[in-house]
């Protein structure tokens, strides 16, 4: 019989200063908003009553105020550099219609058709960033644990939603969490069951764009689960 984890709690930092919403964000060193931590607080008591053995966190700051504000009484959390977000060189900080002025239009077609080939001008090699997020997870899922969580970022978590539920690297993007969000995978057997998603509320009713995200995700959830 195959032994390993049952479920896997994935959560996404909290949002971010205004100065840096709707840029790309990746290896720099930023902190939470004040509206970020509050939104991460109001996952402490549904993270609690899930009581994962384990926790591992990003160690960049975002996840690390996350994760204090989540879970504010465990002293045993795990920080590991897999999960990092992506380092998007000259992109870092960027809109992504600021990159558009300047990137070579190729660049930009291989990043939404082939995300897996790319490397990012100065920055990150996407194929690196999959492999040691996908070593990570290989590692998450054969532990001996009923549940475990992750607190990270949103390039980390497309990849291991992505590669749970057999969603090629080019849709990753359909599967994108939102800040300050929960979102549960459950194995039988080391094999994808089923998820679910906690989404923040006010971010559901404030975007059209969130809803629809959310009826993607539950799409493929429901697709994997063979329903």
């Amino acid at each position: 019989m195959v032994r390993g984890l049952k479920k896997l709690i994935l959560i996404r930092h909290g949002e971010l200063p205004p100065m840096y919403q709707g840029r790309y964000v990746g290896s720099s060193d930023v902190c939470l908003s004040a509206q970020g931590i509050c939104d991460c607080r109001k996952l402490a008591a549904r993270f609690a009553a899930l009581n994962p053995g384990k926790v591992f966190v990003s160690p960049m700051p975002r996840a690390r105020e996350s994760a204090a504000a989540i879970c504010p009484e465990r002293r045993d959390l795990i920080y590991d550099p897999r999960i990092r977000e992506v380092d998007f060189g000259d992109w870092e900080n960027l809109t992504f219609d600021e990159i558009q002025k300047t990137a070579p239009p190729e660049l930009l077609d291989l990043w939404f058709r082939h995300p897996e080939e790319m490397r990012f001008p100065n920055g990150a090699s996407v194929a690196d960033h999959f492999a040691a997020v996908d070593e990570f997870m290989a590692e998450i899922l054969a532990l001996p644990e009923p549940a475990a969580a992750v607190i990270t970022h949103g390039g980390v978590l497309m990849r291991m939603i992505s590669r749970a539920m057999k969603i090629p690297p080019e849709r990753q993007f359909e599967v994108l969490p939102p800040r300050a969000s929960m979102t549960i995978l459950n194995f039988h057997e080391g094999v994808f069951a089923y998820g679910k998603a906690l989404l923040p509320s006010a971010w559901c009713a404030r975007t059209a764009a969130g809803m629809f995200i959310l009826r993607r995700v539950l799409c493929w959830m429901m697709k994997c689960a063979g329903a």
